[in-house]
């Protein structure tokens, strides 16, 4: 099996309540949320119910080859921490697009810890509505929404998709036509 990752590139619908932040913050939340850099550039929020939808990159993997014949596997990977003493930072995250992917919600609890980030993965779904498997539209214009609950601030420092897949079979020419010729 092989694996690529999709990383954010741009957001819609984004509650100003998530905030750049960092060391070196981005110019944008979404390239805040590229690489898994910890405090370097991070976003943070601390209002209950505050949204953010992350918009991804398309497939660096061509069609042709992946093998949809064996049911790829897709699953968010994130990396953040709570900026409180004790009390962790909860976030749901959710696949938001595009139209017909099922939301698959996850809540994840980002534990207090005064410096290191904790990395989060969702769960490998191999299909996109639940019945489905899915296809490379699926996976062009994905995009992940982050909820937060409660008060206790998240720092999100990383946010990416991975999609593990079979690698197309190319057909060998040389061995039909040597043999038929």
């Amino acid at each position: 099996m092989a694996k690529m990752t999709l990383l954010p590139s741009g957001e819609s619908s984004v509650s100003s309540d998530w905030v750049i932040a960092g060391a070196s913050p981005e110019s944008t939340r979404w390239e805040s949320l590229d690489d898994d850099n910890g405090a370097t550039s991070y976003v943070s929020c601390n209002d209950s119910g505050a949204e953010m939808t992350i918009e991804f990159a398309n497939p660096s993997v061509a069609e042709a080859d992946i093998d949809f014949s064996v049911a790829p596997f897709v699953r968010f990977v994130s990396s953040g921490r709570s900026d409180h003493r004790r009390v962790p930072s909860l976030v749901a995250i959710s696949f938001e697009a595009p139209v017909g992917v099922s939301a698959y919600t996850e809540s994840c609890s980002y534990d207090a810890h005064v410096s290191s980030f904790e990395t989060i993965n969702g769960t490998a779904r191999a299909t996109s509505d639940g019945v489905n498997p899915w296809t490379y539209a699926d996976l062009e214009g994905l995009e992940m929404k982050c909820t937060k609950s409660f008060t206790a601030e998240i720092w999100l420092s990383y946010l990416a998709i991975e999609v593990t897949y079979t690698k197309a079979v190319a057909a060998d020419n040389a061995t039909f036509f040597g043999a038929n010729f």
